[in-house]
This record gives C-alpha cells, sequence and structure tokens, in this order.
C-alpha cells in the first residue's frame, strides 16, 4: 500500500453462545474481574450485559462487552493493524480465565472490520477502475455502458471460515456514515470495505485465540489486495 493512502479502520470481535441465566447474577463480578486485570478502568451494568470502555463518558478507542449470550470486543481507529488483534485475544483469555461464570457452548464466532482507504482520486475514477479489475470483458459487455456507482459483494469459504466481503467507491464526505467515530480523512473520496469473518459450530473455547489471528491475517490480506487493485 502506497504512503499517500491511509486506512481508517473499525473492527469489533464477537462471540455468541448458549444463554445462561447465571450471569445474570454475575454481572457484578464479571465487572470487577475485567477491571482488575486492566483492561478497562471504565463500566456499566445493565440489564443483559456489562458494558466496559476506555473513558468514563464515552468509547474513544477500544470497548467491550460480556452479556449473557456473548462476548465481544472493538476498536476504532487502530494506530497499527495488530492493535485490535491483541486487545480481542486479551479480552477473551480474561473474561474466559475468570473463576466464577463459565462461558457457555459457543455458537458464533465473527470478526468483522469496516475500513475507508482515502486517496486523491476522485470518485468517477475509483469506481472505474474497480469495475475495470473485478469485472470480465463479457460481463461489461453484458451490463453495458453507463453504471455510475459500483459495489462489489462476494461470499465465500476458506476452510471453516465464512468471509462476505463488500467493497465500493465513496463519495467525499461519505465515508463517515459507516463509522461509529469521527475522522477528518472522512472528507475525503476513498474506497470503502467490509469483511465479515464467522465461523459456526462446533467451536471450542481452546480454537479462539487462533480464529481471532486467522480472521484478521485473511481481513488485511484483502485489504491490501483491494488497494492494490486500484494503485493505492
Amino acid at each position: 500500500m502506497k504512503q499517500d493512502s491511509l486506512v481508517i479502520s473499525e473492527s469489533i470481535f464477537e462471540i455468541r453462545h448458549e444463554p445462561s441465566g447465571i450471569f445474570l447474577d454475575k454481572r457484578g463480578y464479571i465487572a470487577d474481574h475485567i477491571r482488575g486485570n486492566n483492561l478497562f478502568n471504565h463500566w456499566q451494568i445493565e440489564n443483559n450485559l456489562v458494558q466496559f470502555r476506555d473513558d468514563p463518558k464515552i468509547v474513544k478507542k477500544i470497548g467491550g462487552f460480556v452479556g449473557y449470550k456473548s462476548i465481544g470486543l472493538f476498536c476504532f481507529d487502530p494506530e497499527t493493524s495488530n492493535l485490535f488483534e491483541d486487545k480481542a485475544i486479551q479480552f477473551w483469555n480474561t473474561v474466559k480465565k475468570n473463576q466464577i461464570y463459565q462461558i457457555p457452548e459457543l455458537l458464533r464466532f465473527g470478526c468483522r472490520t469496516k475500513a475507508f482507504i482515502s486517496c486523491d482520486k476522485d470518485f468517477k475514477q475509483l469506481n472505474k477502475e474497480l469495475y475495470s479489475n473485478f469485472f470480465s470483458d463479457s460481463f461489461k459487455s453484458l451490463v453495458g455502458k453507463g453504471q455510475e456507482d459500483l459495489q462489489i459483494v462476494i461470499r465465500q469459504k476458506q476452510e471453516s471460515l465464512t468471509i462476505n466481503l463488500t467493497i465500493g467507491p465513496v463519495q467525499k464526505n461519505e465515508a463517515g456514515q459507516y463509522f461509529n467515530f469521527e475522522n477528518e480523512t472522512f472528507e475525503k473520496s476513498g474506497i470503502y470495505i467490509d469483511i465479515d469473518v464467522s465461523n459456526q459450530p462446533p467451536i471450542s473455547h481452546s480454537e479462539i485465540k487462533a480464529l481471532i489471528k486467522k480472521s484478521m491475517s485473511i481481513t488485511w490480506d484483502r485489504i491490501d489486495e483491494i488497494s492494490k487493485s486500484v494503485g493505492l
């Protein structure tokens, strides 16, 4: 990826598991356990889950949650590509090692990343380059001329993982509507990428670290390949 291209991303890791009634009686313990392991200083107990954040009022960079049927962590605009991966693994390991609450059978694993690659090319040029690189001449002939706004949706399997990938060019000042934080880079045009990597049962608790690593490796490889395809 070229130095003048800038990737802004937002990622979330989520484990869904069988509902646990006993969790509702252990919410205070979970809050203290996570805080006691120096992961988050701020938490909020709600009806069915405990929310964690890095700021007293809002999530500025990293937040997490533990609920009666899910566990997850999310990260806004990480400084490095491995920050989210490291924090997600640390959060999962910390929740798993608690001595009071046993995580039930796992139903779904997922890592989703939304990324914006900004550039100095305008929307029409990006749209044209994506169209040229992703579609064959026979498809272009079938569709005909005049396409103005391209969105590519791909679903694929890689071993046990399902990958849902959405790609499209965005206009200036458009990218911000897809993210949960603000960034001045969203004023530029660029490419929006949404990658959801998931796995269905059977999933063991011991697999989660490797699944996070594999998912994020796939994610950043795809982002780099897409960026190079349009010369960014």
